[in-house]
């Protein structure tokens, strides 16, 4: 192993033997010719050689291979202005395994290409340039001249660093001269001080003590006191509670007494009640006998109930004024209810079923027609011609035939397929037939009671604010967002009360809004929010809350200086504005009411101003938005809505 190292040391010493070595360069011009002179140390083992010119940088590269440069890598700057060389950078690169010495060469336009004439004389290697006119120059004397000028530039700041130096020492003992004068004058200060402080602290101190012995001295005095006041306390208080319990035994005396009369009079008011619900019935049935049956129990906008059983199978069909879309169809949810999306009455009574086990009771609710149904039934639910059918399979009917009984406002009509002849059975005799031992399903007060149904309101708003009373200066004490659902108990003035789950509060009223009194736009989003949060409960929340009052009936004109004194508007406005000839120009909606202004489409100058609730032809104004108005029109006996907008900025409707 050691001979091997010795013979690969032995190699590496020979090649670094052997390297050539330029020991300086040359740049000459005489009459006939220039020429670069490289000055080899010896004759003997010279390197090969290349020469490379590029134009676009401007540099000549020269390059030797295994070739040491005397002076030193680097960069040397000869003439900037020179036509021939600016400057030189000597420096070693490897290629394909070979060590070259490389001579990069900043050049001016007298030397531009790289097929220059070379020749070897003993130990010099030229390189002849074509020209004849140049400032000669030898490397070696430029680079000794530079050393020269930086060793003296060199000397030069040392010597004036010693001078800063030896300035910055006699300032510096000079500054610690003045501060050890200043230390001492301030121990001197301080020890003046020192004795002040002390004689204080021994001043402080004696009153300190003093003060403590008068505060204890009043501590306790105060406490003797105390001690008194909280006996004599304690006596008054024992006095109290006696009188207290006194007092308490003679009020639950007197509370039984109370009670046990309310009781008394709530049996006398149970008595005079069923006496009147009698009294009532009894007349209601005396109507019907008197009207030929014609009196229609059905509920408002529904126009029949069928029941249809058989062959192990039951349906319930139920068919609206309104046609039945089945997307607006949701339900059974937990409490067992359907809820069917179409517009029906503010006030509802509810309609008990008792033939038949798919549907318990039907009524309208805040949110549409609610079917309720027995818990934990799932029928199958479809819309056939704008009529809903609910429908389920039966193991319990054995019958093969079918029968079915359906309900409209003219009566109850039966048809059984196991008998020949149809019959139209009065409500009262259906109802003794089907069921002689239940409730009847329809007259009489036993089935039809009117029952409070909270309205729901909904935030319109990206968020508000719940107010714990009726104005905005009142305590935040809750804050909502679109979407939320809140129940609607009283309206005073500009606030709403409402009940937002455990808590009670006042929101204005322009930042919520009915069911049926939302834009479509405000429709969809609503529909996005709710689908983002989870399917809603369709239950209403039942609250003793106050149902919608009823609007004023007013119509207010406003001429706004533009009326045509030649128009009579007077039979006009008696019988309402048509909204078919008029158009929306304005809300005025930073007032405590918003207010619309119509102008009419022939006359512009002719126009009016509405409020919520103001009558119109044949209908009324139910809501006005920011951008919207919504009225409410009933014409031969159907009611719709119909909403007209702002125009835009481009005249168009928004």
């Amino acid at each position: 192993m050691m001979k091997k190292i010795f013979v690969l040391l032995f190699l590496a010493f020979a090649v670094s033997a052997s390297a050539a070595q330029i020991k300086d360069v040359k740049f000459v011009c005489d009459a006939k010719k220039c020429e670069i002179g490289f000055q080899f140390a010896s004759e003997e083992d010279l390197p090969t050689f290349f020469q490379k010119y590029d134009a676009a940088a401007k540099k000549l590269t020269v390059g030797f291979s295994n070739t040491e440069f005397a002076l030193g890598e680097g960069t040397y700057d000869i003439d900037a202005a020179s036509e021939w060389i600016k400057s030189m950078r000597v420096f070693k690169e490897n290629y394909r395994g070979m060590n070259f010495l490389k001579i990069e060469m900043s050049v001016g336009p007298s030397l531009a290409s790289d097929k220059n004439e070379i020749s070897l004389d003993k130990a010099e290697f030229l390189l002849k340039l074509k020209g004849n006119k140049g400032k000669a120059w030898t490397l070696s004397k430029i680079f000794a001249q530079k050393k020269k000028e930086a060793d003296k530039k060199a000397l030069e700041e040392k010597k004036a660093a010693e001078k800063a130096a030896a300035e910055e020492k006699k300032a510096a003992e000079k500054a610690a001269l003045e501060e050890k004068k200043r230390l001492a004058e301030e121990k001197k200060a301080a020890e003046k001080q020192a004795a002040e402080d002390k004689k204080a602290a021994a001043k402080a101190a004696a009153e300190e003590k003093k003060r403590l012995a008068e505060e204890k001295k009043a501590a306790e005095k105060a406490a003797l006191e105390e001690k008194k006041a909280a006996e004599k306390a304690a006596a008054e208080e024992k006095k109290r509670l006696a009188e207290e319990k006194k007092a308490a035994e003679k009020a639950a005396l007197e509370e039984k007494k109370r009670l046990a009369e309310e009781e008394k009079a709530a049996k006398k008011a149970e008595e005079e009640e069923a006496k009147r619900l009698a009294e009532e019935q009894k007349n209601i049935d005396k109507a019907i006998k008197a009207d030929g049956g014609a009196i229609s129990a059905l509920l408002p906008n529904i126009k029949e109930f069928t029941v249809l059983m058989g062959s192990g199978m039951e349906q319930f069909r139920i068919v609206a004024d309104d046609p039945i879309d089945l997307r607006n169809v949701s339900g059974p949810d937990n409490a067992s209810i359907i809820t069917v999306g179409i517009a029906g009455p503010q006030k509802s009574p509810v309609f008990k079923v008792g033939g038949g086990s798919l549907v318990k009771s039907v009524t309208w609710g805040a949110n549409g027609l609610k079917l309720q149904l027995p818990v934990g039934m799932k029928p199958v639910i479809l819309v056939q011609d704008g009529a809903l059918i609910l429908q389920k399979t039966e193991s319990a009917i054995k019958r093969d035939g079918f029968i079915f009984w359906s309900a409209k406002p003219e009566g109850i009509f039966v048809r059984d397929w196991m008998r020949i002849a149809d019959e139209n059975q009065s409500f009262d005799s259906f109802v003794n037939k089907l069921e002689k031992d239940s409730k009847k399903i329809v007259s009489g007060a036993q089935t039809f009671h009117l029952k409070p149904v909270a309205r729901e309101l909904i935030v319109v708003e990206d968020e508000i604010d719940m107010y714990a009373g009726p104005n905005e200066n009142s305590q935040i004490i809750n804050r909502l967002v679109f979407g939320d659902r809140l129940v609607n108990m009283d309206l005073i003035g500009l606030y709403y009360k409402v009940q937002s789950g455990a808590r009670v509060g006042f929101v204005n009223r322009r930042s919520v809004s009915y069911m049926d009194e939302l834009s479509a736009v405000q429709m969809e989003r609503l529909k996005q929010v709710d689908k983002e949060r989870g399917a809603l409960s369709d239950n209403p929340v039942t609250v003793a809350s106050q149902l919608d009052g009823m609007y004023e009936d007013r119509v207010t004109y406003s001429s706004f200086g533009r009326r045509d004194p030649f128009v009579d508007v007077k039979g006009l406005v008696e019988e309402g504005i048509n909204i078919d000839q008029v158009e929306l120009v304005g809300i005025i909606w930073e007032s405590d009411v918003p207010m619309a202004i119509l102008v009419e489409s022939k006359n512009p100058s002719i126009s009016y101003t509405l409020r919520e609730g103001d009558k119109i032809l044949n209908g009324k104004v139910l809501k006005i938005t920011e951008t919207d108005v919504l009225f409410l029109i009933q014409e031969f006996g159907v009611s719709r809505r119909y909403s007209m907008g702002l125009p835009d900025k481009f005249g168009g409707k928004k």
